[in-house]
């Protein structure tokens, strides 16, 4: 291979690079094992050698570790990089190439020791190598290449400085501590300044000013008791990887939530009030869609689901939402020029001697106006806002806001024409079921606030 082969090769496996952050990981390796033609029920006599229960994998430089909660995870120590993808079980080929990737992606960083996680996918038929590297000295996580952190830090309405947004590079380094507790070392004067900001927080909630937090923190399905954490601590005055795992489960919260309130500012509000409240009921399993499943033959279940199949922990899977975002927007274009030649085609109708006049015809020419300009306004609304409609509350705020402007367009059809009140009751029906039909459009284009588990 010539060296300006060499170039071009790294090129290409750089050009494959996703930048990610922990909480879009899929949530360890699912161990895929072979399934016996029967079922083995028999104990040997005196069989009581467990070595071959607890002997690790091992493919190369690779080795697999188990994580507390039992599932497991690969460490590459010449490399420093864990993954999730199974390395047992992916071809020679498959992981010659992504340790040719590894390389080549180290190759940008000068020989810094960071760590680095990479979870290969398949995207279009390609595969791509969505990372993210750990500085563990720094406590914080970072790419190779500049990153559009909007899904990142959308929960706050304006990530203000470095400063500000460190607090949430540093709360997703807690999380990749919980993900991958191997080799991160915690002594107990750590775990205690953790159980002295904990009480912190119940003795806020006492006096009522830590209240939101303090029920945030009891949606999660761990005991927020740093006591419990400390009597995990080893001999030696180090904590093992279960209290590691747990404590950056804690700390993950608690950066997250200096982050939400920097400072104090009163502009750190949330776009998302279900980070501070209740969960909500799953949108799948509500009245409203259940009735625009009812009417729109199950098309919004249907965009529910491929939504759900795109999202990890809550969050976008860029790669597939990126995909997403641009076939919806070819077809909103394209339903946008169809909805544009059925009002040119009413007003040609409208325009006819005779024809135009009838009633008939200008009711259901009013009707089409009506779904045609809903076409319209709902298709341009989802492209242009398809990056910042995040989630169901702020689409619905911003819908409210403009509805004055829905009923006045809705209405000229009505008022001009002269229709009597049957024909205007029908097209005050269609306005209804025309605000229903903006919803799915809508649906396309919001974030992690829209599906809740």
């Amino acid at each position: 291979m010539t060296p300006s082969q060499g170039i071009d090769q790294r090129m290409e496996l750089l050009r494959r690079s996703v930048p990610i952050w922990p909480m879009q990981l899929r949530r360890y390796t699912e161990m895929l094992l072979p399934i016996p033609p029967h079922h083995d029920y028999n104990v040997q006599a005196m069989q009581i050698d467990p070595a071959s229960i607890n002997r690790r994998g091992e493919k190369g430089e690779w080795k697999e570790y188990i994580h507390p909660s039992g599932a497991t995870y690969y460490y590459n120590k010449k490399t420093r990089t864990y993954t999730e993808m199974n390395i047992g079980t992916c071809s020679e080929e498959q992981l010659r190439r992504l340790e040719s990737w590894i390389d080549a992606s180290r190759s940008k960083i000068d020989g810094k020791q960071w760590l680095l996680v990479v979870d290969p996918i398949l995207a279009r038929g390609e595969e791509v190598y969505p990372y993210y590297y750990v500085a563990p000295e720094s406590k914080i996580i970072t790419w190779v290449e500049p990153m559009d952190g909007y899904i990142l830090f959308q929960e706050c309405t304006a990530a203000w400085h470095w400063n500000h947004k460190r607090l949430e590079l540093e709360a997703q380094y807690w999380k990749h501590v919980e993900y991958f507790p191997r080799g991160m070392k915690m002594c107990v004067s750590e775990v205690r300044n953790l159980r002295v900001k904990l009480n912190w927080y119940r003795i806020g909630e006492f006096f009522g000013f830590a209240a939101p937090t303090r029920r945030w923190l009891q949606s999660w399905p761990l005991p927020i008791d740093g006591q419990r954490t400390e009597t995990l601590a080893e001999p030696n005055g180090m904590v093992g990887e279960p209290c590691v795992a747990i404590c950056g489960k804690l700390l993950h919260i608690l950066r997250h939530h200096e982050y939400l309130n920097h400072y104090g500012r009163p502009e750190a509000r949330l776009i998302r009030s279900h980070s501070v409240s209740k969960r909500r009921r799953d949108l799948e399993d509500s009245p409203l869609m259940t009735g625009l499943a009812v009417t729109m033959l199950y098309i919004p279940i249907m965009v529910l689901k491929r939504l759900r199949s795109i999202y990890v922990d809550g969050l976008i899977n860029g790669v597939d939402m990126r995909g997403f975002i641009d076939d919806f927007s070819v077809q909103a274009k394209s339903q946008t020029t169809v909805a544009s030649v059925i009002m040119a085609v009413d007003a040609s109708i409208l325009a006819i001697p005779g024809l135009g006049s009838q009633l008939t015809t200008k009711t259901l020419c009013s009707i089409s106006f009506i779904l045609s300009v809903y076409c319209i306004i709902g298709c341009t609304m989802a492209q242009h806002f398809g990056q910042r409609l995040r989630s169901l509350d702020f689409a619905a705020y911003y819908l409210q806001g403009k509805l004055s402007s829905l009923v006045i367009l809705t209405s000229i059809f009505t008022a001009d024409f002269g229709l009597p009140l049957s024909a205007r009751l029908g097209c005050g029906l269609t306005f209804v079921v025309g605000a229903g039909l903006v919803i799915p459009l809508m649906i396309a284009s919001l974030g992690p606030g829209l599906i809740r588990q």
